[in-house]
């Protein structure tokens, strides 16, 4: 009996020091995802891309939140002084709007795409981090009704 408590005990200390080691190579591996120097050299491909569809991304948003901008001069009241309203551009040809629009169009797609790729990646990548994310991700995202 003696022998049997001591072997428990023992098989205890054994796996306690296993998980804990567990632990601290889980720490440094997170801390490696983390780590976005480490990521830049791992991957630099990935992150020229997530870093240039974030540009995209910021883009699109401070552009939504600034109305375009409206060019012209408005005279003053005042013994035809001209006041300036906003910047004037004398004899810039200014894009029609079909070819704004079929530009925005294809930089939404490209920002899309871009961003897709980008989580795609993600998803990835935490996927070989925590076994398991990517079925609870795909859950998830059907639970939400987003297919």
């Amino acid at each position: 009996m003696g022998e049997t408590t001591n072997q428990i005990e023992w098989e205890i200390a054994q796996k306690r020091s296993e998980l804990s080691d567990n632990l601290i190579e889980l720490k440094q591996r997170a801390k490696a995802v983390v780590d976005w120097r480490a990521q830049v050299e791992e991957r630099p491909g990935t992150m020229i891309a997530v870093a240039f569809a974030g540009g995209i991304v910021l883009s699109a948003l401070f552009s939504a939140l600034r109305a375009p901008a409206r060019v012209y001069a408005e005279r003053s009241p005042s013994k035809n002084a001209v006041e300036y309203v906003g910047p004037i551009c004398q004899g810039a040809a200014r894009p029609s709007s079909k070819l704004a629009s079929a530009t925005r169009k294809n930089l939404d797609a490209l920002g899309g795409a871009l961003l897709g790729i980008v989580a795609t990646r993600t998803t990835s990548i935490l996927e070989e981090i925590l076994p398991g994310f990517q079925g609870e991700f795909e859950r998830a995202r059907n639970s939400q009704g987003q297919i």
